[in-house]
């Protein structure tokens, strides 16, 4: 017959909405809570599809981490010494598939008092996994304090327990979340789809976090799409003790957080228009994608910009790409083959071996290759065609096709600016052409106004040969219109001499120079 423990407690209820939930207040020596108790937890090597799938209907046993062995050496450590005191309850639950026997207690003549005994029966092996009790909080408090030799005092408890079943699983794991993700913060990921699964904060179901979210996971427990293998089948990071995982043949390596916020922001939050896909579409057309991305990119593989190891990954390619995708999707609607867009767009001839012009993407310079890369990637999924005289997206990349407009306008004796005298000059190309852009203009053309629409450059930089730290000259002020006096051409001789840098991606950066004449 197998033994048990009594535990004496006092029972309060808490009533919400005409339900009532209640709970017992007591105390245990912490070595006989152990072998009573055990959390609800994933194993450090539990594969991210099966915490996926469980993410996806609601987890019933592997919602909470895994032990901290350090953490649990540290808290024996702190309180096996004289005078210490352990006085913080941990909060417990029956465990679903188990069962506890609850009586009132009487006293001699037969009264019932306000106390009341729990029998918990024991485990029949110290390694059963099933325990009769759920630690919701402080697993690592039980766990630390029966190492202890010194302290004996018993540790006080919180027991959730209704013999109407008012607790279940779900409420459980719930109650889990707010305590812990909302007071102790847990590792970004396991937070991220602790409050998806219960809807907390910003995971109202619905939402656009929500709904990024639940693709994610859709991502990553699906196994085949079609004739097609899933290549995010368990490589997006659900576990957050496992190392992140890379695709066959390497990159797009995401945790779910990431991935998350990636196809929130690019996809779910801009959805509204005529092609709107659910959650289990979109997971398909993203996972499709990159299928037809792996058949695009067949040379040089291992140092590709999308599947290289190491330094030749461009984490901004692979992001941007993704996000070409959604943009896609928004504009189009799901395509019948992604190989034939891709195609169009030049992919299997794109020379995706990059190390050779990109010189970094850290710092700076990685704000402003990535707001490049996701303005391309872009731009050219959701028309479905490259830019004119771009041959694929590398060179685009590099600044093909960018270029300032110049425009002068003429201005009269009293400085007005005459309605209707705009003229544009030619392009001035800024990645490619001459080095130098020489135009003459008339006497009077003195308003002079510089922009660039194009979306391929990063931070442009203007100013006056001759006065290079004079705001005055700077791109800023040719944005909004520079008109130039009479003695200030006179001054520089009736020749306004500019110098331009501008920058690309991966800190590739060009300086060219414009001179305009200024003539009769």
């Amino acid at each position: 017959m197998p033994q048990e423990i009594v535990i004496t407690c006092q029972k309060f209820e808490i009533i919400n909405n005409g339900k009532v939930y209640p709970y017992f207040l007591g105390a245990l020596d912490s070595r006989e809570l152990q072998k009573i108790s055990a959390a609800p937890s994933f194993r450090p090597d539990t594969d991210n599809f099966r915490i996926a799938s469980e993410v996806l209907d609601p987890p019933t046993e592997h919602w909470q981490r895994p032990i901290n062995d350090l953490k649990v050496q540290k808290i024996a450590a702190r309180f096996d010494v004289p005078g210490e005191i352990m006085p913080n309850p941990v909060l417990l639950a029956v465990n679903p598939k188990k069962r506890i026997q609850v009586t009132q207690d009487s006293n001699a003549a037969g009264h019932l008092t306000g106390l009341w005994s729990i029998r918990i029966q024991l485990p029949e092996s110290e390694l059963q996994t099933e325990k009769p009790l759920w630690i919701i909080d402080g697993q690592h408090r039980v766990m630390g304090m029966a190492q202890t030799t010194l302290s004996n005092s018993p540790l006080p408890f919180v027991l959730l327990y209704s013999d109407a079943d008012a607790y279940i699983a779900g409420d459980l794991a719930r109650i889990f979340a707010q305590v812990t993700t909302e007071a102790t913060p847990l590792d970004v990921i396991h937070q991220a789809w602790m409050q998806f699964v219960f809807h907390l904060g910003e995971y109202a179901e619905g939402t656009a976090d929500w709904r990024a979210m639940s693709t994610t996971a859709k991502l990553c427990s699906v196994q085949k799409y079609g004739d097609n293998t899933n290549p995010f089948y368990s490589k997006i990071r659900f576990n957050p003790l496992l190392p992140p995982e890379d695709i066959n043949p390497g990159g797009f390596s995401f945790d779910a957080n990431y991935l998350k916020d990636l196809l929130k922001d690019k996809y779910f939050k801009l959805q509204g228009g005529q092609f709107s896909l659910s959650e289990d579409e979109l997971a398909r057309e993203v996972a499709l994608s990159v299928v037809a991305l792996k058949q695009m990119v067949k040379k040089d593989v291992n140092r590709s910009a999308f599947f290289g190891e190491g330094a030749s990954e461009q984490k901004y390619f692979r992001d941007g790409f993704l996000s070409g995708v959604c943009s896609y999707l928004l504009s189009n609607g799901a395509p019948r083959d992604w190989v034939e867009v891709l195609h169009k767009l030049n992919f299997q001839n794109t020379e995706w071996e990059v190390g050779n012009w990109v010189q970094t993407t850290g710092g700076s310079a990685g704000t402003i290759s990535k707001k490049i890369a996701f303005k391309c990637f872009e731009e050219i999924f959701r028309s479905g065609e490259l830019p004119e005289n771009v041959i694929d997206i590398c060179s685009y990349l590099q600044g093909t096709g960018s270029f300032l407009d110049i425009e002068y306008k003429l201005v009269d004796e009293d400085e007005n600016i005459i309605p209707r005298s705009g003229h544009h000059l030619e392009p001035f190309e800024l990645a490619t052409g001459l080095p130098r852009f020489v135009k003459s203009i008339p006497k009077n053309a003195r308003h002079i106004k510089i922009t660039s629409p194009s979306i391929n450059i990063g931070q442009i930089t203007v100013h006056l040969k001759d006065k290079p730290f004079d705001s005055d000259y700077h791109y800023t002020a040719f944005k909004r219109g520079r008109t130039f006096s009479k003695p200030e051409l006179k001054a520089f001789k009736d020749k306004i001499n500019l110098e331009v840098k501008v920058e690309f991606y991966g800190a590739m950066t060009f300086v060219k120079n414009i001179t305009l004449n200024v003539t009769d």
